[in-house]
């Protein structure tokens, strides 16, 4: 014989079944919500720093994407054209080669669209995208106005197309040499870029001077400074041709615990290196440049960097007109170590 429930109870036992199922969602929920935050806490961004992809071949990303993939790295770090005025050129033709100048004229009609593409193939091939602007070829007497047009046109690009980190320019100590503080223009160009771009912003910084130890130990307990309201300190790091291989890790070291302590007084999740390597001015052997990456990949490890971008120059091989580089072996041998076991 079934035993009946009366009215009440069948209202009571839905009432327990629906608590139990909203409580078991909502547990659920919250551990599922938790391990996707925290997992993306946890992402360290290792990259590459390539300012020349666009003017390559359309197809070399996707072609690479199993390589690059192979090596560790999870994003690739590019940089959109500055404003290029026409006597500017003739600058360009003193550093690169005419070929390589007349690639530049020929992609800049055509650059957004270049632009757009990259970042989608990277994103259609699991690569994250940081993005920036380039440094412009001429530094003195810059037109601010046009640049700071330019940027906030790219970081409109950068949100559009999910550009998960972005920063507003490379190296802009380069135009604020001698007696102009990039400071104030730091915090400019920030707001700026936060009313169209809303991930997360670093500064992409030229190597800093950094004080004694005692005045680093101090830095994090002054006043916040001008990198508050970014999201990360990003400074570039290069073996220099009159630097030994010591000498180079003392600064790499001093760098690192200097902009440590800034992004702590002001803020900031972290420090990244957004450019490390060694200008191919110097001659050194393969293996002295194996050494030199993983001497920043070492540091960092141990101070919790969050983010390192390999200057593709010296170990992936370059080819555009006038400019052709050998892949250095050694040196992935070293960053797949660093990127797929130890970071």
């Amino acid at each position: 014989m079934k035993t009946k429930i009366p009215h009440q109870g069948w209202v009571s036992l839905w009432l327990i079944t629906a608590l139990i199922i909203i409580v078991g969602l909502g547990v659920g929920g919250f551990f599922v919500w938790k391990n996707v935050y925290d997992s993306k806490e946890e992402v360290i961004y290792k990259g590459i720093w390539d300012p020349v992809l666009g003017l390559e071949d359309e197809d070399y990303l996707a072609s690479n994407a199993q390589k690059l993939k192979g090596l560790g790295i999870n994003t690739i770090f590019i940089a959109a054209l500055p404003p290029i005025a026409e006597p500017e050129f003739e600058r360009l033709e003193e550093i690169f080669s005419p070929e390589l100048v007349e690639r530049v004229k020929e992609v800049i009609p055509n650059e957004k669209e270049f632009l757009i593409e990259t970042i989608q193939t990277a994103h259609r091939n699991g690569f994250r995208v940081a993005l920036t602007v380039g440094d412009p070829p001429v530094k003195e007497n810059v037109d601010m106005e046009a640049l700071n047009l330019r940027i906030v046109e790219v970081a409109k690009i950068a949100e559009e197309y999910d550009v998960e980190l972005f920063s507003p320019l490379n190296e802009p100590e380069m135009i604020f040499s001698g007696t102009r503080n990039v400071g104030p223009w730091r915090q400019e160009i920030l707001h700026k870029v936060k009313e169209v771009y809303h991930g997360d912003i670093t500064w992409n910084g030229a190597f800093p001077g950094f004080p004694d130890k005692e005045s680093i130990a101090k830095t994090a307990d002054q006043p916040p400074g001008d990198f508050a309201g970014y999201d990360y300190i990003g400074f570039g790091t290069m073996l220099m041709s009159t630097q030994t291989l010591d000498k180079f890790a003392e600064r790499v070291e001093g760098a690192m615990d200097f902009m440590l302590a800034k992004a702590e007084r002001d803020g900031v999740k972290g420090v990244m290196i957004t450019e490390f390597g060694v200008l191919m001015n110097g001659s050194w052997s393969e293996e002295e440049v194996a050494r030199a990456y993983e001497i920043v990949l070492e540091k960092g490890k141990d101070r919790g960097v969050a983010g390192y971008f390999a200057f593709r120059f010296d170990f992936l091989e370059v080819d555009l007109p006038g400019l052709f580089i050998k892949e250095n072996l050694k040196t992935q041998e070293v960053i797949k170590k660093y990127f797929t076991e130890i970071l």
